[in-house]
């Protein structure tokens, strides 16, 4: 019976294909815009997270915290800086984590008649497998070139051709500042994360950027790797605790752990997907006022049709099974129609976005499996709500009226 009510409402669709396939439109969009959509929005996640995770993974961040003029006031006298020797005491204290100071300068270089003028860090050997960020020539900088306050520099890719062109720069001599340095390696290529170019990079010895630029002990930030990511919390904590204790038991610095700003990303992420499949099921909603439509549209052409069949036995439930089969059958193929679109629609737009953002063309759509199965599910749940009030409409016509019907 069923069977028969089916290949009944193929007939009385493909009999008006026209309509049927405007009746389908809306849905056709909504489901392609819900796949399209999260597509997109899934793909930006997968590169915020691999951009993140491409500086490094299992990562702390250590900096000194901005006090309030009560807070320095109550601790006048007693610590209120990060010091170099800070990451000796956190090696000394948890032997398992890998530290790097960090120090930024901002400096003038110039090699012969190129210059440039930007940042440069002062940091520590540990910083290259931290970072994951590794020498494509010659060498990153070593321990002995901080025990020795060794005048080497690093430098980036675009640094290296922007000083030197396309000839080899290690060896060669240039100036930071008035002090006259050695290139001891060049990076491999980064690229741009969050805006900032890695390859726009110079890198010395920590403690000689404390000896010839800053003075002091004082540094801007340390860079920690914890092993085992399962751990990150517990080291955040007991290296905070340690870092107080170490500060006269002022609570001058901030420890924050990679999964914040992993945590961040998903906070934004879930913003984008509320936002925009909130958008794409509008789109479907409309599309099931439109089956609504054409379905009261199409009982009241069909009025006599009805009456004849109640007065040849049809229940009103064979009438509502019939009508409501129709419009669950608009959605089903409009759902096919739409998923194919959807793809589609995901990986071409979704390759236009990423050429359009910072760092273009390293990222497009992600389509999961999930988000077909849920813009699918919600049309057909769409066809079902909105053609059951056509079809309970068609079901309760008196057999009498509905054949005197003109």
């Amino acid at each position: 019976m069923l069977g028969a009510i089916f290949r009944d409402a193929l007939k009385n669709l493909s009999s008006n294909l026209l309509r049927s396939g405007l009746t389908m439109l809306g849905v056709i969009i909504g489901v392609a815009s819900v796949i399209a959509m999260m597509a997109i929005v899934e793909g930006g996640q997968v590169w915020l997270v691999s951009s993140i995770e491409r500086l490094g993974t299992n990562l702390l961040f250590v900096w000194k915290k901005r006090l309030t003029i009560e807070e320095k006031r109550l601790f006048a006298g007693r610590n209120l800086k990060l010091r170099y020797d800070d990451g000796f005491a956190i090696r000394d204290r948890f032997a398992e984590l890998q530290v790097a100071p960090v120090i930024h300068i901002e400096g003038h270089v110039k090699a012969g008649e190129r210059d440039y003028s930007g940042r440069i860090t002062g940091t520590s050997p540990e910083f290259s497998p931290i970072r994951n960020f590794h020498p494509a020539d010659g060498r990153f900088l070593q321990n002995s070139d901080l025990q020795t306050w060794n005048r080497s520099v690093v430098l980036g890719k675009t640094i290296a051709e922007v000083l030197y062109g396309s000839t080899s720069a290690l060896g060669e001599q240039l100036k930071i500042g008035e002090h006259r340095f050695t290139v001891i390696g060049v990076m491999e290529p980064k690229g741009e994360v969050y805006g900032q170019d890695r390859d726009e990079m110079i890198f010395i010895p920590a403690t000689t950027a404390l000896r010839f630029f800053t003075g002091g002990d004082k540094i801007r930030s340390m860079v920690i790797h914890v092993p085992d990511r399962k751990q990150m919390e517990e080291v955040t904590r007991k290296l905070h605790q340690f870092l107080i204790q170490r500060h006269d038991g002022v609570d001058d610095i901030r420890v924050r752990n990679q999964g914040d700003f992993l945590g961040a990303v998903e906070q934004t992420i879930w913003t984008f997907r509320v936002v925009l499949g909130g958008v794409a099921i509008v789109a479907l909603l409309v599309g099931g006022i439109g089956i609504m439509n054409i379905m009261l549209v199409t009982v009241t052409e069909r009025t006599r049709e009805i009456g004849l069949r109640k007065a040849i036995g049809a229940t009103r439930q064979n009438i509502l099974l019939q009508f409501l089969i129709e419009s669950t059958t608009i959605s089903v193929i409009g759902g096919c129609f739409g998923v194919i679109l959807g793809i589609m629609a995901a990986y071409g737009f979704g390759d236009f976005v990423a050429q359009s953002m910072p760092g273009g063309g390293d990222w497009g759509a992600v389509v999961e499996p999930g988000a077909i199965v849920i813009a699918f599910v919600f049309a057909v749940s769409v066809g079902i709500g909105f053609g059951l009030f056509p079809a309970m409409k068609a079901a309760k016509l008196d057999p009498a009226e509905a054949l005197r019907y003109q």
